[in-house]
Order: C-alpha cells, then structure tokens, then sequence
C-alpha cells in the first residue's frame, strides 16, 4: 500500500508543479510584455496561460517529473540522516531539483534557457517554489510518518 501513496504523491507532486511552473511562466512572459507596454486583459492572461500549460506540459512535465524523482529519491536518503532537516527534505529537493534542471537546459542549450519565464531572476525563483510546492505535496501524501 505504501507504493500506491508514494507513486500517487509523486505524480500528484509533479502535475501541480509542473502546472505552476507553466503558470509562473507565463506570468512572466506577461510581465515583460506589459513592461514593454503592452495592454493585456486578464482574460487574454487567463487565455494564455491555459495554452502554455497545454504546450508545455509534455515536455516540460518530463523535465519536472525526471528531476523531481531524483530529488526525492535523494531526499529520502539524506532526510534519515539529516533528522532535522526532515521535515522540509522533499520541499527542498523539489526546489533544488528544478533549479539543477534549469540550469542543465541553460547549459545544453548554449546559455539560452528554453523556459523563457526563467531567463529572469525572479522567473528562475518562481520555477523553484513551483519544484517545492512539489515537494511540499510529496511530502503531504506519500511521506508518511518518520519516526
């Protein structure tokens, strides 16, 4: 039974990461249209952010779910040793996990992040609360108790 909670945490985990990682993507996007001054309602917003999830989360999603499994895999090594840390282990890694992804997608690339809502500092952040908001409901539903 504990198989079937952490296999459901962790596509739930990667599902809402990677729809708030397409989210914060196109927020930014946004930005820097209405920085430059352009006019957007917030239909066309809502409008544009529904498309870039549909165009995104193949493969973006592929990216999140890879590297949310290898952090989480790490995080549950690490958080037995590291007890104090424990309760924060898979928010952590699916922070630290979507930070190392786009950091290898910016090298792979030569230097142009394809997630263009990350080429900012503020992007990039945003792209790493979504990989903890990850961990976060990881933790929630397939952590279980650790004693």
């Amino acid at each position: 039974m504990a198989i079937v909670r952490i296999l459901s945490g962790y596509a739930l985990a990667v599902i809402i990461a990677t729809a708030l990682g397409s989210a914060f993507h196109t927020q930014m996007i946004i930005k820097g249209l209405t920085d430059a001054g352009a006019l957007i309602a917030p239909d066309t917003r809502l409008a544009m952010t529904g498309n870039d999830f549909v165009g995104l989360a193949p493969q973006f999603g592929v990216v999140i779910a890879i590297a949310l499994g290898i952090g989480f895999l790490i995080a549950a090594v690490l958080r037995r040793a590291l007890k104090p840390l424990a309760p924060v282990a898979f928010p952590l890694a699916g922070a630290a996990a979507i930070a190392v992804a786009l950091s290898i997608m910016h090298v792979a690339f030569d230097g142009i992040t394809p997630i263009a809502g990350a080429r900012t500092s503020l992007g990039f952040a945003l792209e790493c609360v979504a990989g903890a908001v990850g961990g976060l409901v990881f933790s929630m539903f397939a952590g279980g108790k650790r004693r």
